[in-house]
């Protein structure tokens, strides 16, 4: 069986909210359009009234229930965040640390990293409405810090203190190492996804991650 979509999860969140809140069906159906033209348009060229085109309702009867785009914005997305967005993000990243961590440090990070890119493409909208309005929004962006970040530092932290441990990495400071290990990341899923996919094309993905982990591990200088 296939895995739901983060789409998926955000409507399923919707649909849940009957059971919890005594919001009505007309804002269940302005939270499931704002859902779907966030996601194709993103948040600054979604209007209001085309929500409520979407939705099928007047534009007035969202004024009536939020007060602006952005607390529809708020309504749908911070919540998720806890809600769906973390476990979403974080199951396969328990998982690999978890199964994985027995490997090589090197194969962890293939697999990370492998499976961090294919994450983001299945979900490419939904994942940029997140990242975007965190950078505007600061109740997004605390959201995601702790409902995302806290929780993969700390994962992070234990597995690079046991490779150190073991001797396998050298005992920098571990906030140094995932910080590069972060950056790496997401430096390969912008390249990849929106700042030069032609010339990131010029090589498969299985030889763009090798590529990443290698120069992580390895770095740049010539060592001969």
């Amino acid at each position: 069986m296939s895995k739901p979509s983060f789409e998926e999860g955000l409507l399923q969140y919707v649909e849940e909210l009957k059971d919890e809140s005594e919001m009505t069906e007309k804002q269940r159906n302005i939270l499931r359009a704002s859902i779907k033209l966030f996601a194709e348009k993103g948040f600054h060229a979604s209007s209001t009234s085309e929500i409520a085109k979407e939705a099928g309702v007047a534009e007035g009867t969202i004024f009536r229930h939020y007060k602006s785009k952005k607390d529809i914005l708020l309504a749908v997305v911070a919540p998720v965040l806890l809600k769906v967005a973390a476990p979403f993000i974080l199951k396969d990243v328990r998982e690999i640390f978890k199964e994985e961590s027995k490997k090589p440090f090197t194969e962890v990070m293939t697999q990370l990293y492998r499976n961090r890119l294919e994450l983001v493409m299945a979900n490419e909208k939904h994942v940029r409405i997140m990242l975007q309005e965190a950078f505007f929004h600061d109740e997004i962006r605390e959201a995601l810090i702790a409902s995302v970040f806290a929780d993969v530092k700390e994962m992070a932290r234990k597995l690079i203190e046991a490779k150190v441990d073991v001797g396998e990495l050298r005992p920098l400071p571990t906030q140094a190492v995932f910080r590069a290990v972060l950056s790496s990341m997401i430096g390969l899923v912008l390249f990849r996804q929106v700042l030069d996919p032609d010339e990131f094309g010029n090589y498969s993905d299985e030889e763009q991650i090798a590529l990443s982990v290698d120069i992580l591990m390895n770095g740049i200088a010539n060592r001969e």
